[in-house]
């Protein structure tokens, strides 16, 4: 979805012929958009990577339904590979540290208002400044949300002296899968240099991409055993066994923990069952074995998607109750705050 057009809107890769991975041709080389399909038929009767009974892919209609519905029609996206990720800034006047968002969706969408604008809120009244990322995702397909990701870093640490803002206290936090962007972005791919045929490096590649602080509130600590390869990796690369698991492997957050990382927060509920919360319980052990400072939360209650917990704009994954985990934002304005005065060490 769009947020408020009256927000400032800030491309984060400059001119739009300039953004790799661009080609302007027609999205349709992979989606197939049924537009007489209703939200009901994506979930009853085209359910595709949400069908957690098989591992068949099946019909994908669905998916791209909701793709072509929430991102094109209501967001950002344009039907053809001409998508321009960027940020929409949300500052707390007189601070000088800040937090961008990456709200989740499966790489299908993004849920910008409460994983994003809503909790951006949130933190401004906690005196800190925010910037709700919209990344490239579906139909594109890996490693360029990830380096959406990493431009985002990079575009706030080289702006930051324009939003009065400390260069060293730059966080990045995400949800669902935009939790495993933020995770990949700050534990994969790191400072690594843009890598991508005919992109040309701007000054702002050259400021360091490596966020101060990282929050994962539900985020896809794995992709194995997960249909969201076939969404970033495509059909044929999920339908190669050999591939699918080595995908998986490049990206699984569990296994990139090093020393010196920014310090973490994780947090999540028991009865998530759209992500598997022992994965972030393995991946807290990895922080711990990398002496790296880790703060985890795993709340008896609340499903998954409840966001900034406003009960009218939670996903269809979360309970009515959000009762246990709508205590995540003071934890988490606490600990970020913490990090950026120097409490906590990576």
């Amino acid at each position: 979805m769009r947020l408020d057009s009256k927000l400032p809107h800030l491309p984060i890769w400059g001119e739009a012929g300039r953004i790799p991975g661009n080609t302007g041709k027609s999205k349709s080389d992979v989606m197939n958009i049924d537009k007489s399909l209703t939200m009901e038929d994506v979930f009853t009767k085209y359910p595709g990577i949400w069908d957690k009974s098989t591992d068949e892919l099946g019909d994908l209609r669905g998916n791209d339904y909701m793709v072509w519905d929430q991102e094109m029609e209501h967001g950002y996206a344009e039907e053809t590979y001409s998508d321009v990720p960027l940020l929409i800034p949300f500052l707390s006047p007189g601070s000088d540290r800040c937090v961008i968002l990456c709200p989740g969706g499966a790489y299908l969408t993004k849920s910008m208002d409460s994983e994003g604008q809503e909790v951006a809120e949130f933190l401004n009244a906690a005196g800190i400044s925010a910037f709700v990322l919209w990344y490239r995702s579906y139909p594109y397909r890996a490693p360029l949300m990830y380096l959406d990701a990493q431009r985002a870093v990079r575009y706030v640490r080289f702006h930051a002296a324009e939003y009065g803002l400390d260069a060293h206290k730059i966080g990045l936090a995400g949800f669902s899968a935009g939790g495993n962007l933020a995770g990949v972005e700050a534990l994969c791919f790191r400072d690594e240099p843009v890598d991508w045929p005919g992109y040309t490096p701007d000054e702002v590649d050259a400021v360091d991409g490596r966020p101060d602080a990282l929050g994962l509130i539900y985020p896809a600590v794995s992709m194995h055993g997960d249909k969201i390869t076939a969404v970033i990796g495509g059909r044929d690369l999920y339908e190669d066994p050999e591939r699918r698991e080595a995908f998986a492997d490049r990206y699984d957050l569990r296994t990139h923990v090093q020393s010196g990382d920014a310090p973490a927060f994780l947090c999540a509920c028991a009865d998530d069952f759209v992500v598997p919360p022992p994965f972030l319980v393995e991946l807290q052990q990895s922080y711990a074995k990398a002496g790296v400072s880790c703060e985890l939360h795993l709340f008896p209650y609340g499903g998954h998607g409840f966001g900034a917990c406003i009960p009218r704009q939670v996903g269809p994954f979360a309970p009515p109750d959000l009762t246990a985990c709508r205590q995540w934002k003071e934890l988490f304005c606490t600990w970020v705050n913490g990090v950026f005065d120097g409490k906590l060490n990576g």
